[in-house]
């Protein structure tokens, strides 16, 4: 079931910088069940959930203005 965008590769110089996120085991299990269900990286689906996240994110605090 695919439900977020095809993973693209970066061009090289894309990135910024590596960013550590301190998950519970529980939450990686989480999280690696559904990157295998939209068979892709662990990496690839924490990037689009975090993309995803900060749009929805917007979205709330323009509702609140």
């Amino acid at each position: 079931m695919k439900i977020l965008p095809k993973a693209k590769r970066l061009p090289n110089g894309t990135i910024c910088e590596t960013r550590n996120v301190r998950l519970t085991p529980d939450e990686v299990v989480e999280l690696r069940h559904y990157a295998a269900n939209e068979e892709e990286s662990l990496s690839w689906f924490l990037h689009a959930t975090v993309v995803l996240g900060l749009e929805t994110y917007k979205r709330v605090l323009a509702t609140r203005q």
